[in-house]
């Protein structure tokens, strides 16, 4: 029985053990027993030895051999308390008993308990057990059992720094615990350095961030295996140095190491971390690729934007018979959202459809893709399907607001609720955008009542409120939660600045940017500074704080912020020379020339309109969409000065374009819920009831003077419309109705339009305020207009 166990045939003992049992039918000798209990050992045959151990007589029990073995054998199953009690019972406990014992519980993740042991035994101990107890500490990795190893490394017997396993144990321990000149001290005093000793060392720079020292010990090894190759490819690729590269390559080239996948992938992963795709693919396409070799590279192609390259792999991985599993699943469709193209979404779509998914973290991924992609609508299917959890929340409301449709953020608000979770800073941060973009007050202050206070310290939070504020047209409570921050970042100026601006109140902008520290000035400030002075006509203000840009921190956006200024007061001349000094340096910039032409429309300056629209012709021919804009500003033009035939020549030019006209839309919140229109629409259940009411409303208007400014239709009309029919159907005049419609009329009626307003809808707005006596808030494409009760607008009617 020990000739077969010392051959390693287990199985083999095992039978013979049983056959003897059978033809003897008597008690075994210990020295049978302890074979078949190593035999049961080496192949887990648990049952077998726990049925040995169950019909051992009380002598054959109180064999220190056996009890050794008994103890190895529960501590293999994981029963260490089984092993423990076998232990603790002992009458003749050994020092490889004990040795056993500890390093049982240190296999079962024990070491706190194994620990406590070595200090409650008087056993003797040799070079193993310290070797374990460095073990013990080095795994429990705290402050007072790293300081208790070394106290017991200072007591060791000096013979037992003769041992490789002690001393080896000990020196993890010392660099496990950042000691890196004790490691160094005791590596330094072995006189027989082994390739373990060596390794240890070796890996101990890595554990510490001293690659560079691991990479200068390798080359003091002679003959190095492949534990120490595979070290030292880890520390080059940690290093991610040309020179760390070059010496790696030498080696790799030097060294027999090219049937070994396990070595030649930690090359791969090497040439990976230190950005050598050319390399990495000669690699790859020579070594025996496993699954998590071709997940590397995978992962390698979508770092350095490749993803056609990514999903060529895949393909190759199935050509290879490989299963793909979650990781390459989920570098396969995160190539598919980086492509962001209809083919890379429809083989996303098959991969997706020909199995079933149970990974939540790769579900989240498919649906990142979807959302990359720019696909709402399998974006939703998706997320109707998958277990949600607060982030998947988040990525569908970040999607809905970028898709403009902040409605749907807030119900998956409701939705979330429902489902008992947690809103976090970022849910809040998104909701508020949400409620920024349908820019109502009182569906603003409902939200923000639902915010944890805790969370009301929060600077993201914080600043997206300065934002909403602004933009429900309440820049005195972005003002007082601005004061709240101790330290504003350039966001908080930048909201603060921006709220100001949106309203009007270009002055107060202004003393905000000058109290901003110079380290601390931006792009994203400036532009706003500068808006905030345009829409207030304060030109001067922004030519002295353009001035003081810096030359080199002049973008596109600040110039075309400078040229809005100038050309909203009509000062053209200075307008352009700021465009032909830009254009010095740069290629023209086509908001700039927008800029210029809404102004010249404004002015009804059709010579200069006709002279921008000419330009915008020559040099963005290419651009539809500019051109398709430029048109219409031009046709406006035309139509502002009574020339209709004009207008509607340029306008039938731009019917065949395949680029949309914005169709016009306005809404308000009414109880709560928010109402949408569209110019002349009859879609709401009280149709009726509103056009009733803009009826009475224009009699009214005319009684207080009102005339219809006809110059503001920029088309020929219809046989069946009048000037009347067609500017009364505007959609934020049907949004007015609707709120004079309810009982009571709210005393603040706030609407938001995706379009500028246009001069006559600007005129009849002042009046409603002043004949109904309410303020009327409109936010739309361009500003925040304060309509008040006194007929007067706070944009001063630069509009």
């Amino acid at each position: 029985m020990k000739r077969l166990n010392d051959n390693q045939q287990y199985r083999e003992t095992i039978i013979l053990y049983k056959d003897q049992i059978k033809k003897q039918k008597k008690q075994s000798t210990s020295l049978i027993i302890n074979q078949v209990l190593k035999a049961c050992i080496e192949l887990d045959d648990i049952k077998c030895g726990k049925d040995i151990h169950k019909n051992l007589s009380s002598y054959m029990l109180n064999n220190q051999f056996i009890e050794n073995n008994l103890i190895r054998l529960y501590m293999k199953c994981g029963d260490y308390e089984k092993s423990k009690q076998i232990f603790l019972n002992s009458k003749n406990k050994t020092t490889p008993m004990f040795n056993n014992i500890l390093n049982g519980l240190v296999d079962n993740n024990q070491c706190n308990e194994a620990l406590n042991l070595f200090k409650d035994n008087n056993i003797p101990t040799n070079e193993y057990t310290f070797s374990i107890l460095f073990k013990i500490c080095s795994q429990i990795n705290d402050r007072y059992s790293l300081q208790f190893g070394k106290e017991a490394f200072n007591q060791m017997p000096k013979n037992y720094y003769n041992s490789i396993v002690a001393i080896t144990s000990a020196l993890h321990m010392f660099t496990k615990c950042g000691d890196i000149s004790k490691a160094e001290q005791l590596f330094n005093q072995i006189k027989k350095k082994n390739l373990i000793v060596y390794g240890a060392m070796m890996n101990g720079y890595l554990e510490n961030n001293m690659e560079q020292r691991a990479v200068d010990l390798f080359f003091q090894i002679e003959k190095p295996n492949e534990i120490i190759l595979n070290i030292f490819f880890n520390a080059c690729a940690q290093l991610k140095t040309k020179n760390a590269l070059n010496l790696a390559k030498n080696v790799f080239d030097q060294s027999i190491i090219k049937s070994n996948d396990l070595l030649l992938c930690s090359v791969l992963n090497m040439f990976i971390k230190c950005d050598d795709l050319e390399n990495a693919q000669i690699l790859f396409n020579r070594i025996d690729r496993d699954i998590i070799a071709y997940g590397s590279m995978m992962k390698f192609y979508n770092i350095k934007n490749q993803p056609l390259k990514t999903l060529e792999l895949y393909q190759k991985l199935k050509d290879e018979n490989f299963k793909p599993d979650k990781i390459i699943l989920n570098l396969f469709f995160n190539a598919c959202a980086q492509l962001k193209t209809k083919n890379a979404l429809n083989l996303a779509k098959n991969v997706f459809d020909q199995f079933v998914i149970k990974s939540n973290d790769l579900l989240y991924s498919i649906l990142n893709m979807f959302i990359k992609c720019d696909d709402l609508e399998n974006a939703e299917i998706l997320f109707d399907r998958i277990d949600r959890d607060i982030i998947a929340y988040g990525s569908m409301m970040k999607f809905y607001n970028i898709k403009n449709q902040p409605l749907k953020t807030l119900e998956l608000y409701q939705k979330l609720k429902e489902e008992n979770l947690k809103p976090t800073e970022i849910t809040f941060v998104l909701l508020i955008d949400a409620c920024s973009e349908i820019g109502d007050l009182s569906l603003s202050e409902s939200l923000v009542c639902q915010i944890p206070e805790s969370f009301l310290s929060n600077l993201y939070i914080r600043n997206a409120l300065i934002d909403l504020f602004g933009k429900v047209g309440l820049p005195s409570k972005s003002k007082e939660i601005f004061d709240m921050i101790e330290h504003p970042d350039n966001v908080s100026f930048a909201a603060m600045i921006n709220a100001y601006g949106l309203n009007g109140m270009g002055i107060e902008a202004i003393k905000i940017f000058h109290n901003i520290p110079s380290n601390m000035l931006n792009n994203a400030i400036y532009v706003c500074v500068l808006n905030a002075c345009s829409h207030s006509a304060l030109v001067n203000q922004a030519q002295e704080i353009f001035q003081n840009i810096p030359s080199d921190q002049r973008t596109e956006q600040i110039y075309t912020t400078m040229v809005d200024s100038f050309s909203r007061v009509f000062l053209f001349d200075q307008a352009q020379k700021l465009i032909d000094e830009y254009e010095k340096y740069h290629s023209p910039s086509a908001p700039m020339y927008m800029s210029i032409l809404s102004s010249a429309r404004n002015a009804k300056n059709i010579l200069l309109a006709e002279k921008i629209f000419h330009r915008i012709e020559l040099n963005f021919a290419n651009n539809e969409s500019y051109l398709m804009s430029a048109q219409v500003l031009l046709a406006n033009t035309y139509a502002l000065i009574g020339e209709k035939f004009m207008s509607s020549y340029i306008r039938m030019k731009i019917k065949p374009s395949n680029t949309k006209n914005t169709v016009g839309c306005s809404w308000t919140v009414v109880d709560g819920k928010v109402y949408k229109f569209r110019a002349h629409d009859r879609s709401h259940s009280r149709s009726s009831e509103i056009y009733e009411e803009l009826d009475r409303l224009t009699k009214n208007l005319i009684e207080h003077g009102y005339k219809y400014d006809e110059s503001w239709i920029t088309r020929e009309l219809d046989e069946n419309e009048t000037t009347q029919s067609v500017l009364c159907g505007h959609s934020e005049r049907l949004a007015i109705a609707f709120n004079l419609i309810q009982q009571p009329i709210p005393d603040r009626i706030q609407i938001v339009k995706n379009l500028r307003v246009c001069g006559d809808c600007h005129l009849v707005i002042k009046l409603i305020a002043q004949i109904y006596q309410r303020l009327i808030v409109v936010r739309d494409v361009n500003r925040i207009h304060h309509f008040y009760p006194n007929g007067k607008c706070s944009c001063q009617d630069r509009f």
